[in-house]
């Protein structure tokens, strides 16, 4: 692993938003509502957050961290032992834990299909890329493919599997019209949204974003997978409908150039990161 003072901080010197409590010395939870949890890692230079959805003894974990602690004992404080994990897409900060839930969901797509001969998936190190921080892909067992347009049920609850690709050619998100809630891993959080690394495209990003725009409500509540606040507070990455408007008016003004490489500000909350490759992808 790369140097611990460049990936951790120390956890006194993180600075929780009100209505997070520490877990213990590394994982920080707050309730989205009494049925779901938020699983944030605000010492890990990502500031990662991953969701746990339940209802009725059953549950769902949406991503499963960065790895670098075990997220399992948490899930199991507050859920038990029956929680299936489904990953938003193949990036190492979001398998971490992945070979602790048992047989996984993934969502059911050519180039995962194309990783998991036999129902057992690793990922290529281009879908991967635990280079970044000397990491190795994990074999784990799918346990279901999801399909685009599938409704997960979790209890009495509905999640629809949306193929959101920009951030990666493999990004889902899950919506959930019963709460009005889109959770969308990395096509959506606060800080620098990566569109520079391998795989992203900002062609992909723009026609996500005018589906999205179609389909979700003005009042979208939307949960995202890093960030903090603007204050510099670590919580729950929320973002809304304006911010869905805001980084597609980005990209139709980028989209119009030459292809380039840098960076845009979206709005207070977000700034898109970009490479030439990625305008044409």
């Amino acid at each position: 692993m790369s140097g611990v003072d460049e990936l951790e901080q120390p956890i006194e010197s993180v600075a929780l938003a009100e209505g997070l409590t520490w877990e213990d010395d590394w994982f920080a939870v707050g309730a989205v509502d009494p049925d779901t949890l938020a699983i944030g890692e605000p010492a890990y230079h990502q500031k990662n957050w991953s969701y746990l959805i339940s209802d009725g003894g059953e549950s769902l974990l949406f991503d499963t961290g960065s790895g670098r602690r075990p997220v399992a004992p948490v899930v199991q404080r507050h859920a038990g032992v029956s929680t299936r994990a489904f990953p938003s897409h193949m990036h190492f900060d979001h398998l971490g834990g992945v070979n602790a839930f048992g047989p996984v969901i993934v969502a059911d797509l050519p180039m995962l299909r194309a990783m998991a001969p036999d129902d057992s998936l690793t990922p290529t190190e281009e879908a991967y890329l635990g280079q970044y921080e000397d990491l190795s892909p994990p074999t784990f067992p799918v346990g279901h493919w999801a399909g685009i347009g599938e409704v997960v049920q979790v209890g009495l609850r509905h999640l629809h599997v949306l193929h959101t690709p920009g951030h990666s050619p493999d990004s889902v998100s899950l919506w959930e019209p019963g709460r009005n809630r889109l959770y969308a891993a990395d096509f959506l959080y606060r800080g620098h949204l990566y569109a520079q690394t391998p795989g992203a495209s900002l062609p992909a990003y723009r026609a996500t974003l005018e589906t999205l725009l179609d389909m979700l409500p003005e009042d979208i509540d939307i949960l995202g997978a890093h960030g903090q606040t603007e204050g510099g507070t670590d919580d729950m990455p929320r973002l809304g409908h304006a911010d869905l408007s805001a980084l597609h008016d980005t990209l139709c003004d980028l989209l119009t150039g030459p292809p380039h490489e840098g960076q845009r500000e979206v709005n207070p909350r977000m700034t898109l990161l970009y490479s030439k490759a990625s305008f044409t992808a």
